[in-house]
């Protein structure tokens, strides 16, 4: 077999925080660097409206910390699967699972982008080629 295999459909990108993912993989070329472009966006334009970084990176915190717990809390101990996710994103206040999604990559994204934390083996963002 010849590397790269030209088999393989776009990366994958994985967001995890805490060492939990969200359990949605996106098969879209360059969504890791779609998100950090959107989060630095986020972030500016927060800081024009007057949200200090300090702020920001407290708020961003707080919001990853709730979406891991409830995440995990619906899951009751179990693999995460559409059904939790969905009571999650329910309680949570999210009008779909695309919108909890992007919140989730965006706060890595800023998080990361803020150095809030860092791109490790618990938190970050996580390319793999899928067959």
């Amino acid at each position: 077999m010849n590397f790269p295999n030209t088999d393989f459909k776009n990366p994958s990108v994985l967001f995890f925080y805490n060492g939990t993912s969200f359990p949605q993989l996106v098969d879209v070329p360059d969504l890791d660097l779609k998100m950090a472009e959107s989060a630095k966006n986020m972030i500016e334009l927060g800081l024009k409206h007057g949200v200090s970084l300090a702020e920001q990176k407290k708020d961003y915190k707080e919001q990853l910390d709730r979406m891991e717990q409830f995440l995990c809390e619906e899951a009751r101990g179990n693999e995460m699967d559409d059904a939790s996710i969905d009571r999650a994103m329910v309680r949570l206040g999210f009008a779909n699972r695309q919108k909890f999604y992007s919140m989730w990559c965006l706060n890595i994204c800023a998080l990361i982008k803020m150095k809030v934390i860092k791109n490790d083996n618990e938190n970050g963002i996580l390319k793999s080629c899928r067959l």
